[in-house]
């Protein structure tokens, strides 16, 4: 008798005795050979009990009969969120991000699973109309409705960068795609139009650099350089989107029960709020110091926008991945959660990051960058990508402080363009993002494709 047992890389181990603990026979994989077919497996002659330990062969007469049991975790999947389609997807292939987006592309020819660099190593997103990065986890307070996400990425450390998607009853049907219900409820409601019935404000506050913030210094009350504009610790005041975003993840969702289990804290958000070194115009001559009112254009801008132009790059617009140029850079504008690393977080390429450790939940927004990937485009309509709900959202990406005297952020408009605005505007509503950890597990509705609508990557939290 051989026995095998399943391991984190998916494989299976051959070991010495039965497993301890709680595991499970897997009775497809499992067979019994007798001498005189060695190559004929004969399946449904073994039974296991994993409650009282009890194994049992049956119909075997044969001298010599050889069985190969194979076990695999009780109530676990066949593998990881990690290493999701890293090895094929739906074209059987991953495909590098071969260069900047442009928008002549068609996004319905780039379906799949891509990957491009970041601060940790290779990172794997999901780009186009794809419908196989649905997750449930989590619960509102009630217990009554599933949390569902998308995912966004595997990031280079191996976690799981998940969007909100809105709930429903069941871990079976998905929510809808489109519509305020893919947003968080806000606890105010300052916009009484349906349609813009989610919207909450970035920041209540606009006339200052520091408001294109996730986070702020509150003191003084115009900032007077960058780094006392962008630099935050714990003790900052909380931007009017995440103090909407903690009331919802403490008040209305269990996930602060499940965070210690299932939710990275190390691994950051980014906030880039480098400044442009490319003249835009007279007013954004590159030479600006992002504080005050000074009229500003930061790094994100570089990426959409031409130069010598306040216009958008119709042809050419290049994201990152990568957060900041340099490790003080990255350290400010990478947001942490509660009790993150103090020594940060080492990804597979060996890099080391330490974010700001500001966070008071392990919560963020998507970047303007990651919409891009996705298959958005600065200044062009498309409701061909998975990012897209019919809906104004705001992302965390700072764009200008505009010579009108707003404080302006990027968002996704509600025709899937990606374009900005000032962050006092009321029609914008709030997708959270979380990071999962690498080793979380999931199961399976075994309801057609893997990680579609039908089929979601459960977290099983029970």
């Amino acid at each position: 008798m051989a026995i095998y047992l399943k391991g984190e890389d998916n494989s299976y181990h051959q070991i010495n005795a039965i497993p301890e603990g709680n595991y499970v026979l897997n009775e497809t994989e499992t067979y019994c050979t007798e001498p005189e077919n060695p190559d004929t497996k004969l399946k449904e002659r073994v039974a296991y009990d994993s409650s009282t330990k009890t194994l049992s062969v049956s119909a075997l007469t044969k001298k010599d009969t050889k069985c190969y049991l194979y076990f695999d975790e009780s109530g676990s999947p066949d593998k990881t969120l990690a290493n999701l389609g890293i090895s094929e997807d739906s074209q059987g292939k991953v495909d590098k991000f071969t260069g900047p987006a442009c928008g002549s592309c068609k996004v319905s020819d780039e379906n799949g699973l891509y990957e491009a660099e970041d601060d940790y190593g290779t990172s794997y997103y999901y780009r186009g109309t794809v419908n196989n990065n649905w997750v449930v986890f989590g619960k509102d307070k009630s217990g009554a409705n599933y949390l569902w996400w998308r995912i966004i990425r595997i990031n280079g450390n191996g976690t799981i960068r998940l969007i909100y998607a809105g709930t429903s009853t069941s871990p079976k049907s998905a929510p809808e795609t489109t519509g305020n219900t893919t947003m968080i409820t806000p606890k105010i409601q300052i916009n009484s139009t349906e349609q813009y019935k989610m919207a909450v404000r970035f920041n209540e506050q606009y006339n200052d650099n520091k408001y294109v913030g996730y986070m702020y210094n509150n003191e003084p009350t115009v900032s007077t350089s960058h780094d006392q504009a962008h630099k935050v610790t714990n003790s900052s005041t909380k931007s009017t989107v995440l103090d909407e975003i903690e009331n919802w993840y403490t008040n209305n969702t269990n996930l602060s029960s499940l965070a210690a289990g299932y939710i990275d804290v190390d691994t950051g958000f980014c906030s880039d709020t480098t400044i442009s070194t490319t003249n835009h115009g007279s007013s954004y001559p590159g030479t600006r110091q992002g504080f005050g009112t000074q009229q500003t254009a930061y790094a994100g801008a570089d990426r959409v926008w031409q130069a010598n132009s306040t216009s958008w790059n119709s042809t050419e617009q290049t994201p990152t991945l990568k957060c900041g140029k340099d490790d003080a850079s990255r350290k400010r504008d990478l947001y942490t959660g509660p009790g993150a690393n103090v020594n940060g977080t080492k990804g597979s390429n060996g890099t080391t990051l330490t974010g700001n450790g500001a966070l008071p939940i392990p919560v963020g927004l998507i970047t303007m960058d990651e919409v891009i990937y996705a298959g958005g485009f600065a200044g062009q309509t498309n409701n061909g990508y998975w990012l897209y709900t019919n809906q104004y959202y705001w992302t965390m990406s700072p764009s200008y402080m505009y010579s009108s005297g707003y404080a302006s952020v990027f968002i996704v408009h509600d025709n899937g363009n990606l374009t900005d605005t000032n962050v006092n505007n009321t029609y914008y509503g709030v997708r959270p993002v979380i990071n999962l950890k690498a080793d979380t597990k999931f199961d399976f509705n075994d309801n057609g494709t893997e990680g579609s609508s039908g089929n979601p990557y459960i977290v099983n939290t029970d």
